[in-house]
């Protein structure tokens, strides 16, 4: 059964294990950047929920991916209006083709839905590489749209939640 799970001190380094493709950031570059995005709303005193990931994507007790979602003002994409920004999900070169990706998705999916801490979003976006069409149509599967946008080179997705 594939979850979700907080990285913690109990998976943190099976997630650093973790090979991605060329397509994904490794998982070490995306876990700081979670940790720096963190420390940045604790320096400034920001109003902050924490309300997103990175994850450990499991299977049963195995870590088999990592994602990392947050949850944002839409200024970068000039939106105008709050949105969950998938940022990273990736799965193990080993584990891949087992349907994990998509059980990953569902997941995510279902997550952001929940309105986890209050927050609430209309959309969902990725963003992924034109050359990336085994995630162009496993997103599209799940409804994603293409906005016509790109966002450092990669083509942007939205999903109604």
């Amino acid at each position: 059964m594939v979850t979700l799970q907080p990285i913690s001190e109990s998976n943190f380094k099976a997630v650093l294990k973790l090979k991605a493709s060329d397509f994904v950031a490794p998982n070490d570059y995306s876990l700081t950047q979670a940790y720096l995005s963190l420390k940045e709303a604790i320096d400034e005193n920001a109003d902050f929920i924490w309300c997103e990931g990175p994850f450990a994507i499991m299977n049963n007790d195995e870590v088999v991916g990592f994602a990392m979602i947050t949850f944002e003002d839409g200024e970068d994409l000039d939106v105008g209006a709050e949105i969950f920004w998938i940022s990273r999900v990736m799965i193990d070169e080993k584990h891949q083709k087992k349907g994990y990706g998509s059980k990953a998705l569902e997941e995510l999916v279902k997550f952001m839905r929940s309105e986890p801490d209050g927050c609430k979003a209309k959309y969902a976006y990725i963003a992924y590489s034109p050359e990336n069409m085994v995630a162009a149509k496993t997103y599209a599967k799940f409804g994603f749209e293409e906005t016509g946008q790109l966002f450092h080179d990669e083509v942007v997705a939205r999903l109604v939640l």
